[in-house]
């Protein structure tokens, strides 16, 4: 934790930098996902398209069990996707400005 007179001149870094540069501060408020929310990310989006054809072709092929792992691992999939997405200011409708 920073000592209070750090915290407030890093305060007035930022409003001064908000009051001439407004797009400039916008960007770096949002900042880049850290790498591992980035792997993360793409490691539920294989997990989505694995479950999709696994399902699919339970499907057409007619191997239940295929079928069935799939449908099972699809609510694991949408739980994991709420809870381990990052989610910004405006999608969350729990935090009021």
């Amino acid at each position: 934790m920073l000592p209070h007179r750090d915290r407030s001149a890093l305060r007035k870094i930022e409003e001064e930098l908000a009051a001439s540069d407004p797009a400039f501060a916008a960007v770096l408020s949002q900042g880049a996902p850290p790498m591992r929310s980035r792997l993360r990310l793409i490691t539920l989006i294989l997990a989505d398209f694995t479950t999709l054809l696994m399902i699919i072709l339970g499907l057409v092929t007619g191997e239940t069990g295929l079928f069935l792992w799939g449908l099972a691992a699809a609510p694991g999939l949408v739980w994991a996707h709420r809870i381990l997405t990052p989610r910004t200011r405006e999608d969350d409708p729990g935090e009021h400005p």
